[in-house]
């Protein structure tokens, strides 16, 4: 039992050392304008209006998602923020955070995707 417990302890000591020399970060680092851009995006058919939202760098960006249109949808990020799947007329706001870097966009309901439902963030400046 001992020895499985020494291998675990060392097995942890190298993720944290791993991450202490990756910085944790899971992107870019950016320093922060502390200004917020807001943006609504809304659905038409099987599109998201608009598919470019442009942020400056260090931006925090808010978006106001409104599903108008006649299906359910969500709006996933990459970096993890996302909404719920919401119903036609609801409405939900994601702040998707920082932005430090070009981010994708997309519906993750079923094939929607596919269809064309996606959405770029550019990260500008």
């Amino acid at each position: 039992m001992s020895r499985v417990r020494n291998s675990f302890m060392k097995g942890g000591a190298l993720v944290a050392a791993l991450l202490l020399l990756s910085g944790c970060a899971s992107g870019p680092s950016v320093t922060p304008t502390g200004n917020t851009t807001e943006v609504t995006v809304t659905v038409d058919g099987m599109r998201f209006v608009p598919d470019v939202v442009e942020v400056p760098v260090g931006d925090e960006l808010v978006i106001t998602f409104e599903n108008t249109g006649t299906e359910v949808h969500d709006l996933t990020l990459e970096n993890g923020k996302s909404s719920a799947r919401l119903m036609p007329d609801e409405t939900e706001v994601i702040d998707a955070g920082i932005i430090a870097e070009d981010l994708d966009g997309w519906c993750s309901v079923s094939n929607h995707r596919a269809m064309g439902m996606e959405l770029t963030v550019r990260a500008v400046g």
